[in-house]
């Protein structure tokens, strides 16, 4: 009995003391990630209001670039000062569009992509027109996106997926395609027919390809919203960036900026964190643990 109580002890003590490693391993990673940005703005702050700094070097120049204590200001006013509730709409509109073209990109991407896998002969009559596709300057297409499908939602989510189907569509393709043919020839003498393959096998496989794609998902999905509303709209975070360029007001660009840098890191981390309830089955995330 003390043996099995001396054992149970000890396997807390190593959970513990594995429990504070990685406290203090995420500690370290926040505190340079905060003293990195920390020094950036320093030096940014700073930079500005050096005469000589400011009148010899663009970069510098609070005309350009502002300042963050003016973009802080900024922000401060549109959420609770002068202008409370001025960034809401905006922000809510972007992203609405973002979300929406990215559940609709992501979805559309993995069946396509899970279903040219599987249909060989199918992906290479289609691989010109779909490489000669993928080739096209996406961006071009956004004044034509707008003109068919108008100012409002539809033009922004059809931007978004646009841009963003193609790189989930071949990252699937590569994670169906990369499957052995060895495994499948093994499952079906097990007895198991092609949909508990694709279920088992196929689709685990090809999710682990798909979640690579996703932060860069997540941020073409956020650029490919707020150009659709550069070209013509009333709302978003693009329309306060376009509108400040055409006013001058750096400020007002940059506190733009600094919110969808801030979005996207949001929406990066919940993806991340999807990812790993998701796929908590894989070696990364189990050694992790």
């Amino acid at each position: 009995m003390a043996d099995v109580q001396a054992l149970s002890l000890s396997r807390e003590d190593r959970l513990r003391t594995v429990a504070r490693k990685a406290f203090w391993r995420r500690f370290r990673l926040a505190f340079w990630q905060v003293g990195l940005v920390g020094l950036a703005v320093a030096i940014w702050e700073i930079g500005t209001r050096i005469p000589f700094l400011s009148k010899n070097f663009n970069v510098f120049d609070p005309f350009f670039v502002s300042r963050p204590s003016a973009i802080i200001l900024r922000l401060y006013d549109w959420t609770f000062g002068a202008k409370a509730g001025f960034l809401w709409p905006h922000l809510e509109a972007t992203l609405i569009a973002t979300l929406i073209g990215l559940v609709l990109s992501v979805s559309t991407g993995f069946v396509v992509g899970l279903l040219f896998s599987q249909k060989r002969e199918l992906a290479i009559v289609l691989n010109p027109f779909i490489v000669a596709l993928n080739s096209l300057p996406r961006i071009a297409f956004v004044p034509l996106i707008t003109m068919i499908f108008g100012l409002g939602l539809a033009s922004k989510v059809v931007t978004a997926w646009f841009i963003v189907f193609f790189l989930v569509f071949f990252n699937t393709f590569k994670g169906g395609m990369a499957i052995e043919k060895e495994l499948i020839e093994f499952c079906r003498t097990l007895g198991a027919n092609e949909r508990q393959i694709t279920r088992s096998v196929r689709i685990p496989n090809a999710l682990g390809w798909t979640f690579t794609a996703l932060p860069n998902a997540v941020s073409f999905s956020l650029i490919g919203v707020v150009i659709a509303e550069f070209v013509g709209s009333t709302t978003g975070m693009g329309y306060l960036i376009i509108t400040s360029l055409a006013t001058l007001n750096s400020a007002d660009m940059f506190a733009a900026l600094t919110v969808l840098s801030l979005v996207g890191v949001v929406l990066v981390s919940l993806f991340k964190l999807l990812e790993r309830r998701l796929m908590r089955w894989s070696p990364e995330f189990r050694e992790q643990g």
